[in-house]
């Protein structure tokens, strides 16, 4: 076991103590599945805690062995909480672990054929009761039904617990149209991140104080937050195999206080080919389990390609395919302050409250007279 593979283990239990929320993520976990004697006593005591509907923090470890320890386990940096990578890595170590020892003991053991074939088939089964992906079958009468929940209802309805794609051309608007989503958002304090990389953090606070103005809506900053920062690409390939970016599950702890999530672009943060169904497939089932698992609404701004059709986003099907929802969006050409946004796929009843297409305007001023506007600006600038 290196000395990594304990900092892992180590990393765990940070995570798990600073924020009791992700005990549930190492559910799958026992306390044999760590190589540290420490770590299987501390596990094993937060399991029992746990159990007990008690909170997990320091003072359960005071006065005991492990107070000091515990300490220093809390001191580690928060953005190294990658907690689903910790627990695959850790079970995953200690299945290794387990074949070693046992293939070690029928290497050494003097049976005969059937017995050492027995044995086998035992440690086969062994392995396949404590693997780490778990089918959680249930019966129609283990689950709570419920409808979806959906935010800006009233507006551009997004499902919580899935992925949103807004599409359009380039220049139809479909940052200003993500800006105001992000104003209206923070307006109902639903804490909301927007990572818009193609502006930068000075124009997007410029467009956003014009749409504040003729939207009278104040921009809220306890629950608004954007990031203008070179996106990371979700998916890494190297050697045509892909995999994915430790930075993702970084970037998943960061955002664990945020109800809604706009990205823009898409292409931007994938990483991989864009016209590969297996690959946007992949990238976009680590957002949809995401949006799932933390009940999240995540908003992807992607661009349609030159001379598709209004409906057709680019690159790969899959795309689409795995979004709840998509919009797109289409300027007004009665009126270009404005945009059309229709609803292209509805999984989750959204024309409830959103009937095909809406009139939404995204700007102060039709663009002839912004380009007005701006050349009189330049004008009084220059003293002419």
């Amino acid at each position: 076991m290196t000395e990594n593979h304990i900092f892992v283990e180590q990393a765990l239990f940070a995570g798990m103590i600073i924020d009791n929320r992700n005990i549930e993520k190492a559910s799958f976990l026992s306390p044999t599945d760590f190589y540290d004697s420490r770590h299987r006593e501390i596990f094993a005591k937060i399991k029992e805690l746990r159990a007990a509907g008690q909170a997990i923090d320091l003072t359960n470890f005071v006065g005991t062995e492990y107070e000091d320890y515990v300490l220093e386990l809390m001191q580690l940096p928060e953005g190294l909480l990658n907690i689903e990578k910790y627990v695959e890595e850790i079970k995953n170590a200690s299945l290794r672990r387990l074949l070693i020892s046992r293939l070690a003991e029928i290497q050494n053991a003097n049976s005969d054929f059937i017995e050492t074939k027995a044995k086998v088939a035992e440690l086969a089964r062994k392995l396949e009761q404590n693997t780490l992906a778990k089918f959680d079958f249930k019966p129609p009468s283990a689950i709570a039904a419920k409808k979806t929940t959906f935010l800006l209802d009233d507006f551009i309805p997004l499902p919580l617990g899935a992925v949103t794609m807004i599409s359009s051309r380039g220049g139809s608007g479909k940052s200003a149209l993500a800006l105001q989503i992000a104003l209206r958002a923070a307006d109902r304090q639903i804490p909301t991140l927007a990572w818009l990389s193609e502006d930068p953090d000075y124009t997007t606070k410029y467009r956003l104080e014009k749409i504040s103005g003729f939207t009278e809506i104040q921009i809220n900053n306890d629950y608004l937050r954007f990031t203008d920062q070179l996106p990371f690409q979700v998916l890494k390939k190297s050697d045509k195999q892909i995999s994915v970016n430790p930075v993702f599950y970084e970037f998943k702890a960061a955002c664990r206080d945020f109800k809604l999530i706009i990205i823009d672009p898409l292409i931007a943060f994938f990483g991989g080919n864009e016209n590969d169904n297996g690959e946007a497939r992949q990238f976009m089932d680590l957002l949809t389990e995401w949006a799932k698992q933390d009940n999240k609404a995540i908003v992807l701004i992607h661009h349609h390609a030159k001379f598709a059709s209004i409906g057709d986003a680019r690159g790969a099907t899959a795309f689409v395919d795995a979004a709840r929802a998509h919009y797109t969006i289409e300027a007004d050409k009665s009126d270009n302050k404005n945009v059309i946004v229709k609803i292209e796929k509805d999984n989750w009843g959204i024309k409830t409250f959103f009937k095909n297409e809406k009139y939404i305007q995204i700007f102060k001023d039709n663009y002839e007279d912004k380009l007005a506007v701006e050349e009189e600006n330049i004008i009084k600038i220059r003293g002419l």
